[in-house]
């Protein structure tokens, strides 16, 4: 009941279900007035003969003509006759129900055919007269008019409530189908795929609008992203050029300074190495985002990979007072770009060294390929001071910083775990961080892996 398709569908099917429940239930009663009236025209006729019958009867035998009379009548449901006299008394002392008594006053004061007025319209009464100048009243009690049966009655309410449940199902779809493209095609662009469109057949109604209104907006969207990217590629490209040269002057400005300007000299090469860092790490998630990379994908030990990796990175760690303790790295193949994916690790690992508190180690462990999962699971943790977890999401985002600093002293300028990112899903992959236990970080790598 969580979907709009499932809420459209049983609320509008209940509430067809229960028009036509009531329908049928209510549609009884202007009916049996039809039934009653063509009921009345069909027993007058033989209610006359009748009356003649049993006045004839009476009239020639007594209460034993009439007896035999009303045995020898017809087969089937037995009906009952009752025969007043002018004084309203029942010639033969049968018991007689009230109805039938205030009927037969009824129908000497009348002279017509009088039917009872109680709901089941049971009795009919007739004044009828002899040869020899006698009236008489003759009341018949009718047969009941059995009911419909309730079958019948559940066979209706069961072929309505069908078919209106297949229209509940078909206007259900109708309305949550488009909303259904456009929530997969928002989770494709959520993914990266920017050429995700809602689409589908036309419609002229507001959701047709909707839907057009999302593809012209993931359109444009698509557009302004492309632009950015080249916009980033084209400038790191251009900016590499001043670059070399600026190093090639700098080189020819250390033979001619004296050595009073060599710590400035030294700044401005640091400054420009920094610079050259950053224009290939962008150029490096520019060719990720625009899958370049993969063009002649290897098989490989990954496990190796990320020992390799990690004995790196532990060198580096030593240096600054930590160290990486790989506890556990279980076989695991993988296809994919090699160098791709240790660079990837590399940033992981960089990252978790410079946040990890001092003395504490970051912990690397790689759970090989299990018979429920074709994946080896990568997990990189350090022991600092973790993220705010609604901060979790943001960490893998080209250029975010959690302190919005840009200094060196802070962790650089924010793109390596957005490389890595890139670089993973590139191999159909997946990252995420998340707070361990006890305190740091964690991030979790997952890929597809060989059996």
């Amino acid at each position: 009941m969580r979907t709009l398709f499932f809420q459209i569908f049983f609320f509008f099917w209940l509430a067809t279900a229960l028009v036509l429940g009531l329908f049928e239930l209510t549609s009884e009663r202007p009916r049996a007035a039809q039934v009653r009236t063509a009921w009345h025209s069909m027993v007058s006729h033989a209610l006359a003969d009748n009356a003649f019958g049993v006045t004839h009867a009476y009239t020639e035998r007594g209460c034993e003509g009439l007896r035999t009379y009303a045995a020898d009548f017809q087969p089937g449901p037995r009906v009952h006759h009752f025969l007043f006299d002018e004084q309203g008394k029942e010639v033969c002392n049968q018991a007689v129900p009230a109805n039938a008594q205030a009927l037969a006053v009824a129908a000497r004061h009348t002279g017509k055919l009088e039917f009872a007025s109680t709901g089941d319209e049971r009795f009919a009464a007739l004044l009828q007269s002899t040869p020899g100048g006698a009236s008489y009243v003759y009341v018949a009690e009718l047969p009941r008019m059995p009911p419909p049966p309730l079958w019948e009655i559940a066979e209706r309410l069961a072929l309505a409530i069908l078919a209106s449940g297949l229209v509940s199902l078909l206007l259900a779809y109708y309305l949550a189908a488009p909303i259904r493209r456009l929530r997969t095609a928002a989770q494709r662009i959520e993914e990266g795929d920017l050429t995700a469109r809602a689409g589908g057949r036309p419609r002229r109604d507001e959701v047709g609008e909707l839907v057009r209104d999302f593809d012209r907006m993931a359109a444009q969207l698509e557009s302004l992203i492309e632009a950015q990217g080249r916009l980033v590629r084209d400038v790191s490209h251009e900016l590499r050029s001043p670059l070399a040269r600026l190093s090639v002057a700098l080189g020819l400005a250390r033979q001619q300074s004296s050595p009073a300007a060599a710590a400035s000299l030294d700044r401005i090469e640091r400054e420009t190495e920094r610079l050259n860092q950053l224009i290939q790490r962008l150029l490096t998630l520019s060719r990720l985002e625009a899958g370049d990379e993969l063009h002649q994908p290897e098989e490989f030990r990954f496990d190796e990979l990320v020992k390799e990796a990690a004995a790196d990175a532990d060198f580096e760690a030593r240096s600054r007072g930590g160290r990486v303790e790989c506890k556990q790295l279980e076989p695991c193949r993988v296809t994919g770009n090699p160098e791709l994916l240790r660079s990837a690790v590399e940033n992981i690992l960089r990252n978790a060294i410079h946040y990890t508190d001092p003395g504490t180690p970051v912990e690397v462990q790689l759970d090989g390929v299990r018979a429920s999962n074709m994946s080896c699971i990568l997990k990189v943790r350090d022991h600092g001071p973790g993220v705010p977890e609604a901060e979790l999401a943001n960490l893998f985002r080209p250029f975010y910083r959690l302190d919005q600093a840009r200094e060196r002293h802070t962790g650089g300028v924010g793109l390596g775990l957005a490389i890595s990112e890139r670089a993973f899903k590139l191999h159909g992959g997946s990252i995420s961080a998340s707070n361990a236990a006890g305190g740091g970080l964690e991030i979790r790598i997952s890929l597809p892996a060989l059996a």
